[in-house]
């Protein structure tokens, strides 16, 4: 038995030497290395990018999450039917002026499964009660107050105002500075914005290379420069004016992205994030980052609803002026004195 066991034992040898000879084998070989290659290196370069941007993931994180599978299947308020997320516009940690003030404030409203788009705008001067404390600002301050304390921490108190000025629970923030949103319009070869009227600021932005910036009626196509001058402007209009403009580039921006096939190469969109950098930043982790990536994709001309709280008949919103130790200065008041009337418009904004 031993002398047929050492025999069966060198010809089973043989066989294998000569299929291991086999070129297909060889070439099948290389192929597996290379994908799992290529594999790991995409999925290194997107934990790489998402744990920049994430408040909540480090780099590790971030990797192991961007492998499919890892993570939970669900975004928060999937399950409710109802998506909200913040999102913030402010001039930049290292910018003159205020640069950490959030200087736009809208809560976008996603309902998936009905294929339903909100977008509510808050304005900046809404005067609200600071977050575990008895003092009150401008909205647009309590970003800043605590974002200077520890960072993320201005985000995170921006949503829990939000919520109580609104009613919706907000799921997620993306913060976005003037840098990183001129870099985005400019990446997708601008946006196309339609006026009905020639549009003109001219005096906002001495020394910013924008002065007497205007635009005439019908048709524009904006570069990343032109879409922040035209997002920003409200000296000659109204604050509640460019909330309506800062919608409308938004939507735009939706629409070329989606006309581009970027929101559907998932490639593209974390090369754009790579090149925002330091620029945005959001309370999601990557796993999440990935599923909005899939539900902007699958969101195909959206019914949309768009709302702005302002000091019109229909706007919910009063002025007023509020004691400071820098003077009397203007801010909004709730109309009737509390959020019941804005809550209630936020709650029935599909209807």
């Amino acid at each position: 038995m031993g002398i047929f066991s050492r025999s069966n034992s060198t010809a089973d040898s043989k066989r294998k030497k000569r299929f291991y000879k086999k070129r297909w084998f060889k070439v099948l070989l290389v192929v597996l290395i290379l994908g799992a290659a290529t594999g790991g290196w995409a999925m290194y370069k997107a934990g790489a990018t998402l744990s920049k941007i994430s408040t909540k993931d480090g780099f590790f994180s971030s990797l192991w999450k961007s492998i499919p599978g890892v993570a939970s299947d669900k975004l928060q308020g999937q399950d409710q039917g109802q998506i909200n997320v913040l999102l913030l516009g402010m001039r930049g940690s290292n910018m003159p002026g205020g640069g950490l003030l959030a200087d736009s404030i809208m809560v976008a409203a996603i309902r998936p499964r009905e294929n339903k788009v909100a977008l509510i705008s808050i304005p900046r001067d809404l005067y609200v009660q600071d977050p575990g404390t008895t003092s009150q600002s401008k909205i647009n301050a309590v970003h800043a107050m605590y974002e200077d304390k520890e960072e993320g921490k201005g985000m995170e108190m921006m949503k829990q105002v939000v919520s109580d000025v609104t009613g919706l629970q907000i799921h997620y923030v993306v913060r976005i500075d003037f840098k990183g949103f001129s870099e985005l319009v400019d990446k997708i070869g601008g946006v196309d914005v339609y006026l009905d009227k020639p549009f003109s600021e001219p005096k906002q932005f001495e020394g910013e290379e924008a002065a007497n910036f205007s635009l005439p009626a019908g048709k524009n196509h904006l570069d990343g420069a032109k879409a922040l001058f035209f997002t920003r402007a409200r000296y000659a209009s109204s604050d509640f004016e460019r909330a309506k403009r800062q919608q409308q580039v938004l939507i735009a921006l939706k629409d070329k992205m989606l006309s581009l096939g970027t929101l559907s190469d998932f490639g593209k969109v974390n090369n754009i994030l790579n090149i925002l950098g330091d620029d945005v930043r959001a309370d999601m982790d990557a796993s999440e980052m990935r599923k909005f990536f899939d539900l902007a994709n699958n969101l195909r001309d959206p019914q949309m609803k768009q709302k702005v709280f302002d000091t019109s008949p229909e706007g919910l919103l009063d002025a007023s002026k509020a004691d400071t130790p820098e003077g009397k200065t203007y801010i909004l008041l709730p109309d009737g004195g509390n959020y019941d009337k804005i809550r209630e418009a936020c709650r029935n904004i599909f209807q």
